[in-house]
């Protein structure tokens, strides 16, 4: 897609919600991102937590979109033993080819950070995507063994 194309695509999206649905697609966004927090908590990653290998706290962020206007909502981070972090970041509840995205990294690494994605797949049903890549072909539909993966990566 090039530049015009997503900038038309913005325009359209903007130009067609009202006040109302950008509020109501403000709170499916807040909701979403902290059901993903409970899968990743209580789910996927609560066997660790469960045998003191990690903790989990969330960080309350006010943050500012251009959309959606200003929410609050919580930065996940997880800590490790032997002072390692690593962090689940909202960033923007509206990107040119999702629905919203967060950054998930290991603090002090950031340049090997991940990109988790909220794809509306249909309505109110979404689905999180794993982008390592500015190339979509390279994207991938985001489980525990995805986030196992990435986390394990970083940890070599």
């Amino acid at each position: 897609m090039s530049l015009k194309e997503k900038l038309e695509k913005l325009k359209k999206a903007e130009d067609q919600m009202s006040a109302d649905d950008w509020e109501d697609y403000k709170l499916a966004w807040q909701d979403a991102i902290k059901d993903l927090y409970n899968n990743i908590m209580y789910r996927w990653l609560n066997e660790y937590a469960e045998d003191k290998l990690i903790e989990f706290s969330e960080v309350p962020v006010i943050r500012v979109d251009p959309y959606i206007g200003e929410y609050l909502t919580a930065i996940l981070e997880i800590t490790l033993t032997n002072n390692k972090f690593i962090v689940l970041e909202p960033i923007s509840g509206v990107t040119a080819d999702y629905d919203g995205k967060l950054e998930f990294y290991m603090r002090g690494n950031i340049n090997e950070k991940v990109n988790i994605l909220r794809k509306i797949v249909s309505g109110t049903k979404y689905e999180w995507i794993v982008g390592q890549s500015v190339n979509i072909k390279e994207h991938y539909k985001l489980d525990k063994t995805q986030l196992e993966n990435i986390i394990e990566k970083w940890l070599q």
